[in-house]
């Protein structure tokens, strides 16, 4: 399985130092299914995985539902952890949503 994918709106490629995946763009609803196979692949090696958001301009809720999904599926022993700059407010909108509380979920800044 691949961890490459693009379409108009967003790609997304391996991490080179580390497991997981950065993306660019925006990550959208229509990208559900492409963000699930990424993480798929991610979670065969059964470490900690990073998602770098740092170059993504718009993450829809939905999409971020995912990524917490992705992150409350994990084995206890495993996160996921989000790195994205402060423009998407993360910390603001797992907290209004309740999904602050996700214990294989972590944010860090760039």
């Amino acid at each position: 399985m691949s961890t490459y994918f693009a379409d108009d709106l967003m790609f997304i490629q391996p991490l080179i130092d580390e497991p997981g995946i950065k993306l660019y763009g925006q990550v959208m609803g229509i990208h559900k299914i492409p963000l699930n196979l990424a993480l798929q692949a991610c979670r065969r090696q059964h470490q900690n995985i990073t998602i770098d958001l740092t170059r993504v301009d718009h993450l829809s809720r939905s999409a971020l539902e995912t990524l917490v999904g992705a992150a409350r599926s994990l084995p206890p022993s495993v996160r996921l952890t989000l790195r994205a700059r402060p423009e998407l407010d993360l910390p603001g909108r797992l907290t209004a949503h309740g999904w602050h509380e996700t214990q294989s979920l972590h944010l860090a800044e760039p």
